[in-house]
């Protein structure tokens, strides 16, 4: 059997979401089918699954990296403090994975700037990496 997608596993925890609540979204009214939701709410589900699944992982195995991304994982890159309300690392969504150490993002900044980073490529931390806008890492990788 393959190993899930984050979205695929984003879709299963939505499903899921929707038996345990009658199928009714926080002000009980009936859910949207997964299909139906924007792109921001699917986005939501899959960065909530991410940080479940790699939490789980790191406590399964102690180890945090895995080899290979895919799109709809979460990474961390650096940023410009003053447009991440003050924080240098910022998380973003892998949107393409071109390698195994290669990937584009979508950049969640910590306010209402979003951004987009093409070829970023992979380092176990980004310490000693300020100013290289093309690096990311995963969540725990040595920050």
């Amino acid at each position: 059997m393959p190993i899930p997608t984050t979205r695929e596993l984003a879709e299963v925890a939505y499903a899921a979401y929707g038996t345990s609540t009658g199928h009714k979204n926080y002000q009980g009214l009936p859910m949207p089918a997964w299909s139906e939701l924007t792109d921001r709410i699917q986005l939501a589900w899959i960065e909530a699954t991410a940080a479940v699944v790699t939490t789980t992982l790191v406590g399964l195995t102690g180890v945090s990296d895995s080899p290979i991304p895919d799109v709809g994982d979460v990474v961390l890159v650096l940023v410009d403090p003053a447009e991440n309300n003050g924080a240098t690392e910022a998380p973003a969504v892998v949107t393409r994975v071109w390698n195994e150490t290669t990937v584009n993002a979508r950049v969640l900044h910590d306010g209402p700037r979003q951004s987009w980073r093409t070829s970023l490529v992979y380092r176990e931390t980004l310490d000693g990496t300020e100013g290289t806008p093309a690096i990311w890492t995963w969540p725990g990788g040595g920050n």
